[in-house]
């Protein structure tokens, strides 16, 4: 019964900090980038993208982390 509540919160927190960081992910459309349009340096194109692969694996391995909490809980039950 503790092992049941204990993955019942994981999976909780998990699912809210993937929804976090997918709602955090800028979106792929490069039209209407108004405020960074200026500031087309080598560091600022860069870190943009340092900063969208680590939400990207970020994403990946929470979502990796909620598939073996559901698994765990099937078999917990």
């Amino acid at each position: 019964m503790l092992m049941h509540t204990f993955l019942q919160a994981a999976q909780i927190i998990v699912s809210i900090a993937l929804i976090v960081v997918v709602l955090r992910q800028p979106g792929k459309a490069d039209g209407f980038n108004l405020i960074s349009s200026g500031s087309d340096t080598f560091y600022a194109k860069n870190k943009t993208k340092t900063y969208e692969s680590f939400l990207a694996r970020l994403t990946v391995i929470l979502a990796i982390a909620f598939g073996i909490i559901t698994i765990f809980l099937t078999l917990v039950r």
